[in-house]
């Protein structure tokens, strides 16, 4: 699935337009490098997303194949660490 879409289907951004400005500065990463908003994500895989507040690291378990609620995603993705930020440390507004 396409990294944009499904960061909108994990309820991690609200709007795909999002989930793609955040690919495209760089503020997310799969698998620790930048990528497109187009890029594939596979279960297995690891995504960094850097919030104006803070830097979440998760795995990705499953790939749902629609959009889910916040209460089911844990299902999908496994949090490796977060880590909270300053205000004015960066990121996109996610």
């Amino acid at each position: 699935m396409r990294l944009d879409l499904l960061l909108k289907h994990l309820c991690l951004v609200k709007t795909r337009n999002q989930g793609r400005r955040g690919c495209e500065s760089g503020n997310v990463k799969l698998n620790g490098g930048t990528v497109k908003p187009s890029a594939e994500a596979r279960a297995g895989d690891i995504v960094e997303i850097r919030y104006p507040d803070r830097v979440i690291v998760l795995e990705l378990l499953e790939i749902p194949r629609g959009q889910i609620s916040r209460r089911d995603r844990v299902e999908f993705i496994r949090v490796i660490r977060e880590t909270p930020l300053d205000r004015d440390a960066g990121g996109w507004n996610g």
